[in-house]
């Protein structure tokens, strides 16, 4: 049973809605524009690796949780790819969708890629990432007065990883291989050592644990390009409102769907709350009378009059 399904995350979001009103030509595009298509590739490579789970026979009651995203008593994250928790065991899953030669050097702990060029790249050790997060498990399963086994492993999502010799024998395999490495679980842990109440309960915990985390991204309102986006158009192109319509003078398109992605945009953007004076702003509308007609029309709760009224945007 799926507890937490895996969705596109905010940050997610919030980068797509940034590089799409982000002008190219700004200092920061090209940096925004590589964290999104790295979110893109990870994103990609995890459901890639969820799909493996659909031919994999888990004999017992399970529970999946997907990007469980959680604040320690020390302040900071554990965001977690896949935490897997049956009857007899309990694996955390951290998944790469990266290409090159692995390798790792134990002595100085150090995690390295070299890519198809030749360029040789220091990595974050998701050895490391994984072992970080099963210590973590491990005390809270202290906590909750249970014992069960707790593992972790790395997949690799995409065959063009090549893995060095030295990390055989370390818990990280291609996507192929994960339906294997769960059946020698199976067949190391073939006793249930916690009922599937207790099981429920504590992945119910780990659950209401779960925080969504929203990072900050700090590029000015002044710098986005304003108005409603033609969709079909590639570089920005702001539609034009003629009643009841938006349309776009370059290409044609009709389009009264566009403003809901406007409305997102500046939910993500610059916040859940908006004036009359900041519709116009955002939205690149003169009137303040068309802005006026228009807000009446959008799924937003209002509170105040004239002047004085604010608008909330619902996620």
């Amino acid at each position: 049973m799926i507890l937490l399904d895996r969705h596109e995350s905010e940050q997610h979001k919030i980068l797509e809605a940034l590089v799409r009103r982000l002008p190219r030509t700004h200092i920061e595009y090209m940096n925004y524009f590589e964290k999104l298509r790295r979110i893109h590739a990870g994103f990609a490579g995890e459901q890639k690796v969820d799909a493996e789970w659909l031919e994999i026979n888990l004999p017992h009651r399970h529970y999946f949780l997907h990007d469980l995203q959680i604040l320690n008593q020390f302040g900071t994250t554990h965001q977690i790819d896949t935490v897997l928790l049956c009857p007899q065991f309990i694996l955390i899953l951290e998944i790469k969708n990266v290409t090159g030669f692995l390798d790792f050097d134990e002595s100085f702990y150090q995690f390295t890629r070299t890519t198809a060029e030749g360029d040789v790249e220091g990595m974050t050790n998701p050895l490391h990432q994984s072992r970080r997060h099963k210590e973590w498990m491990m005390g809270m399963l202290q906590q909750s007065r249970l014992e069960i086994p707790v593992h972790y492993a790395v997949v690799l999502a995409t065959k063009n990883a090549i893995l060095s010799k030295s990390l055989r024998g370390q818990p990280i395999f291609h996507v192929s291989g994960l339906r294997y490495h769960v059946r020698e679980l199976h067949q190391q842990y073939k006793e249930t050592v916690v009922d599937e109440e207790k099981l429920f309960q504590f992945a119910s915990k780990l659950l209401s644990m779960h925080r969504p985390i929203k990072r900050e991204i700090a590029v000015p309102v002044r710098d986005l390009i304003k108005g409603v986006l033609c969709e079909r158009c590639l570089n920005g192109q702001p539609m034009n409102y003629r009643y009841p319509k938006w349309y776009c003078q370059r290409c044609g398109a009709v389009d009264q769907e566009a403003v809901y992605k406007t409305l997102e945009d500046y939910r993500l953007l610059v916040g859940e709350t908006l004036t009359n004076k900041s519709f116009c702003e955002f939205f690149a509308i003169d009137s303040p009378n068309t802005a006026y007609k228009l807000l009446q029309k959008l799924p937003l709760k209002a509170k105040g009059t004239k002047s004085n009224r604010k608008y909330w945007i619902e996620n």
